[in-house]
């Protein structure tokens, strides 16, 4: 079986009555790259002869898996000042133990032959089964992987326990586009203080407001019978309508409701492209213009906090 990645962004929008904050461009990160992880401790040389059993279970990408995010987004804080930065993160996990003294692979540009391939070295987890592979970002680009584009990373100098080579040993994906409102969002999950508000009990338990666009909220639920649950509110434009996204740090079943006209809305829950840690699902819908209340009824879940960042546009 063949087997398919700021100098620190001070404008967290806290300011957004004076500054306002633009959606509309991708996030860039700081300059200065992370190198290419160099080789393996280990030596590759003088393994048994023979080929190996071990196949690879799982895989973050999956083989042949395309629209594959190219860069994710974390606080770099290794530094005296903390950096919003691009990686790429990749997993596989073999079916049986490895040699851990061999972690060294090999990715290719499918799409631009030209480029040169890059060396990298994953670290293996504690049973020997699960290598984790860190993309960096190049000098060249500001990001690790580039959009639309297809990769192989061979596994060709892999070894199993028994130092035997793997009989299939590349995994492939092809990346897709980016998504600037997304990454828009994952910037204030990771540098937004989060703005605490208690969920109403019921529709009548004056839910608190959360509505402000560019915020981070975290709410604290209910707890009831079937989980935790509750309410906040949220106020329509006064002239125009808007397209509202929730992005959520967990599925939440999410119900919106128009009070002032006694009417459900639409909204769709769907999960993200995974991008940054604070974001996994998001939920969209449209309200319409004239400072009417809205109710936003979350739960059950099994968690007693969420979070969730609010654009409007």
């Amino acid at each position: 079986m063949r087997l398919s990645s700021a100098t620190f962004l001070f404008a967290t929008c806290a300011a957004l009555a004076l500054t306002g904050c633009d959606d509309d461009e991708p996030i860039t990160p700081d300059a200065g790259t992370s190198t290419d992880a160099g080789t393996d401790a280990g030596s590759d040389a003088g393994t048994d002869a023979g080929t190996s059993t071990a196949t690879v279970t799982a895989s973050k990408p999956a083989e042949g898996e395309s629209d594959v995010y190219p860069l994710e987004m974390y606080l770099d804080a290794s530094g005296q000042t903390p950096l919003i930065a691009f990686r790429k993160v990749l997993t596989l996990t073999f079916s049986e133990p490895m040699d851990p003294s061999a972690a060294r692979v090999t990715l290719h540009d499918r799409t631009d032959a030209t480029l040169p391939a890059r060396v990298l070295t994953g670290t293996w987890s504690e049973d020997a089964r699960t290598l984790t592979v860190t993309v960096p970002r190049t000098e060249e680009s500001t990001r690790p992987l580039e959009v639309s584009t297809r990769y192989a990373l061979s596994l060709e100098t892999l070894r199993d326990a028994a130092g035997r080579a793997l009989s299939d040993a590349t995994l492939d994906f092809t990346t897709g586009e980016r998504d600037p409102a997304l990454e828009h969002a994952c910037t204030h999950t990771l540098i937004n203080t989060p703005e605490a508000v208690t969920a109403g009990r019921t529709p009548f338990d004056f839910p608190p407001d959360t509505q402000t666009g560019h915020a981070r909220y975290d709410v604290t639920l209910r707890s009831g019978e079937a989980g935790f649950g509750g309410y906040t509110g949220f106020i329509s434009d006064p002239e125009h309508a808007e397209h509202v996204t929730l992005y959520l740090n967990q599925e939440v079943p999410t119900k919106v409701t128009n009070d002032t006209a006694g009417t459900d809305v639409a909204s769709v829950l769907a999960p993200a492209r995974f991008i940054c840690a604070g974001i996994t699902h998001t939920v969209k819908f449209t309200s319409e213009p004239g400072d009417q209340i809205h109710l936003l009824q979350f739960g059950p879940v099994a968690s007693e906090h969420i979070q969730f960042v609010l654009e409007r546009e």
